[in-house]
Parts: structure tokens; sequence; C-alpha cells
């Protein structure tokens, strides 16, 4: 699929709202992390168990990413956006509502696994419905917008812990993955997925390596 010689309304949606999304799951994995004293106390555990709530994050991001080309190849756009939505507002559920910390990385690994669908298929948009001279720009911003995150997420997570409680990291964020995420459906662009044949086999060796 060839860039068009300009960047409609619809593309443009798009991005933004995936985008949004990608910000919000990434948002909230590093505001966790100025909790981990709070959850240790809470939960009454040990550091090393609590940063899983980071670790297993990254790696449900991670083992998806690994799966985008086939996702995206066999998959129509929407749908990989609807299963990306999904995990990422009832992760966020289940973790603002967990009782214990299994309950907590249960609701992290969902949410990792829908931000890990939303950013591949962020940047194939852009490089496929953007004009080449206009890729990087949107590249750029695409990935300011992202690595925003990261720089906000240790105040956003501090500024509500103090005010209010750990839980609220993640209830923020619902309404905005809510309007991201129909912003991004609504505005997807079609594509034309034909089915491949999964490679069970080295993606389990590619599991197995990082696990």
């Amino acid at each position: 699929m060839q860039p068009k010689s300009t960047v409609s309304r619809q593309v443009k949606t798009e991005i933004a709202g995936i985008a949004g999304l990608a910000f919000c799951g990434i948002l909230v994995e590093t505001s966790m992390n100025v909790t981990f004293p709070t959850l240790m106390g809470l939960f009454h555990t040990t550091l090393n168990n609590v940063q899983w709530i980071t670790n297993a994050y990254l790696l449900a991001v991670t083992l998806t990413i690994v799966l985008a080309a086939y996702l995206q190849r066999s998959f129509h756009y929407r749908t990989i956006l609807t299963v990306s939505v999904l995990a990422s507002f009832f992760g966020g559920v289940i973790c603002a509502a967990a009782l214990n910390l299994p309950m907590i990385l249960l609701g992290r690994v969902i949410q990792g696994a829908g931000t890990g669908m939303a950013l591949p298929l962020l940047f194939t948009i852009i490089m496929t419905q953007v004009p080449r001279q206009q890729q990087g720009t949107y590249v750029g911003t695409a990935g300011m917008i992202i690595a925003l995150a990261p720089s906000l997420g240790p105040t956003y997570g501090g500024t509500v812990l103090d005010l209010l409680d750990w839980r609220y990291n993640f209830i923020f964020t619902l309404p905005l993955i809510a309007i991201f995420s129909w912003v991004a459906i609504k505005n997807a662009i079609k594509n034309k997925p034909e089915r491949h044949r999964f490679q069970l086999a080295e993606y389990l060796a590619i599991v197995v390596s990082l696990v």
C-alpha cells in the first residue's frame, strides 16, 4: 500500500487516537514505579515481587510487538484496534479493582498486550498512509508524544499517590483510553488481510528466551 500525496483527515485522526492510546499505556507503566513502597506495605511483599508490575507489563508489550507483522497481515486494522482497546481498558479496570498483587500483574499483562498491538500499528499507518516527504515529521511527532509519557509518569504517579490513592493511576486514564479508542476505531483505515500460517514453534522459542 503506497502513501497518498496528501494526508487525509481520517488518517491524521486515527494516528492521533492510537498515539494517545499508547501514551496512556506507557504513562501508567512509569507512574506505578513510585507506588512500589506503598504496594509492598499493602500486600506485605518484597520489592522483587512488586517490581513485576513493571517487568510483566514490558514483557507483555515485547511479546505482543513480536506478533505485529503477523497480526497486521492477517487481520483488519479495526479488529486489531478493538482488541487493543479492550485489553487496555479492561486491564486497567482489573488493576484499579485489584485486591492483591497477582490481580495487578494480570491486569498489567493484559494492558501490555493492548499497548503492544497499538504501538506497531501506529507506525505502520504512518509508513503506509503518509507521503514519504512527511513521514519523518509524523514519526517524530508520534515518537515525541510516546516519549513524553515516561517523563510525566513519575510526576503523575507521585501526585496521585500523595493526593488520593494508587488505584487512581488507572482510574484517571480509563476515560482517556475510552476517548482515544473511540477516535482511533471510528477512523480505522481499511486493509485487506490475508491469512498466514502462524509460526508457533518460532514464537514459543522467543517467549522462552525472554522469560
